[in-house]
C-alpha cells in the first residue's frame, strides 16, 4: 500500500484496501502495529475511507497516552497523521499534529526533523513559502531516510510559490532527492507525440508556477498509464488537447523530459485533495 500511494498507484490502492482492513481487523492494536497503521491511515485519507480505520487508530493513541505519549512510538504516528489530515482537508488537525511533534522535538534528531518539516508543512499549505526553510526542511527529512517526503514537500511548495527564482531551486531540490538529477535522461527515448510535445513546449511561453485543476486533471490520468487517446475520451477533450496539457506541465515545471515529468508529476500530485488543494489554508487562529 505504501508503495502503491508513493507512486500515486490509485488502482493498486483501491484493490489493496479491502485486504489491508482485513489485517488490521485480525490483528490486535499494539506498538508494533503503529508503524503500519499510520502508513494505512494515509492511505485511507487517500481512498476517502479513512473512518473504517479511525476506531484502530483511536485504540493505538490510547495505548500511547497509557504509556504517557513516548515519543520514540508516538511521532512517527503523529506524522502519518499530519499527512492524512492534509489529505482530508483538516488543518485545525494538522495543526493538531504538528504541536504533538514540535513538543517532541527535542527526544531525538529525527523527531526534531520531522517536527521542522511538519512546520515548514503547514506554512507552504498556507501559501508562505520560504525556499530556504523547505529546502533546509526536505533535505533533513531525505537525510533521515524519508527521501519521498522530502522531494514531496520541495515539489508542494514549489508549485504554490510565485517566485519564479524559488520555484526553479526548489523543483531542482526535489530532483536530487528523488535520486533525479536535472538533464539526466535514464536512458528514455522519446515517441514522436513526445517530439511534437517538444516543438509545444518551445512556443507555450515562460512557464509559471502551478498547475491548473485541468492540468491536475491530465496529470492524475497520466500518472495512472492512460494513453492521450484515453485521457482525452475521459475528460471529452482531442488527444492533440492532451498532448498541449503535457507540454505546457512540462513547461511549467521546467522538466527536461517525460521522464522527469512523471517523477515531478508523482511529487505533486499525490495528495491533491479533490476540491480544496491548491488553494491556501487558513492563518492559524489566535488562542
Amino acid at each position: 500500500m505504501g508503495i502503491a500511494r508513493r507512486n500515486s498507484d490509485l488502482g493498486s490502492l483501491k484493490s489493496g484496501w479491502g485486504q489491508a482492513l482485513e489485517a488490521v481487523v485480525r490483528h490486535p492494536v499494539d506498538l508494533f502495529t503503529l508503524l503500519p497503521l499510520g502508513e494505512l491511515a494515509i492511505a485511507g485519507a487517500r481512498l476517502g475511507d479513512l473512518a473504517r480505520l479511525e476506531p484502530y487508530l483511536r485504540e493505538g493513541r490510547s495505548l500511547l497516552n497509557r504509556l504517557g505519549d513516548p515519543p520514540l512510538w508516538s511521532v512517527p504516528l503523529h506524522w502519518s497523521g499530519l499527512h492524512a489530515a492534509i489529505l482530508t482537508d483538516e488543518p485545525a488537525v494538522a495543526e493538531d499534529r504538528v504541536a504533538a511533534l514540535l513538543a517532541a522535538a527535542g527526544h531525538s534528531r529525527y523527531a526534531a526533523v520531522v517536527a521542522a518539516a511538519a512546520e515548514s508543512w503547514v506554512e507552504v499549505l498556507r501559501g508562505a513559502v520560504d525556499p530556504v526553510r523547505v529546502e533546509a526542511a526536505a533535505r533533513g527529512l531525505h537525510d533521515t531516510g524519508l527521501w519521498w517526503d522530502g522531494a514531496r514537500l520541495a515539489g508542494q511548495a514549489a508549485i504554490r510559490t510565485a517566485d519564479r527564482r524559488a520555484m526553479t531551486t526548489l523543483l531542482e531540490c526535489a530532483r536530487a532527492l528523488q535520486g533525479r538529477p536535472a538533464g539526466v535522461d535514464g536512458g528514455h527515448r522519446p515517441t514522436a507525440g513526445e517530439g511534437t510535445a517538444q516543438v509545444t513546449d518551445a512556443i507555450a511561453g515562460p512557464a509559471q508556477p502551478g498547475l491548473s485543476d485541468r492540468e491536475y486533471e491530465v496529470a492524475e490520468l497520466v500518472l495512472a498509464g492512460l494513453t492521450y487517446r484515453e485521457i482525452g475520451d475521459r475528460l471529452f477533450i482531442s488527444a492533440k488537447t492532451v498532448e498541449h496539457h503535457v507540454a505546457r506541465m512540462r513547461n511549467r515545471l521546467n522538466c527536461a523530459n517525460r521522464a522527469e515529468l512523471l517523477a515531478l508529476l508523482r511529487t505533486v500530485v499525490a495528495d491533491r485533495a479533490s476540491n480544496t488543494a491548491g488553494q491556501p489554508w487558513p492563518r492559524r487562529s489566535a488562542r
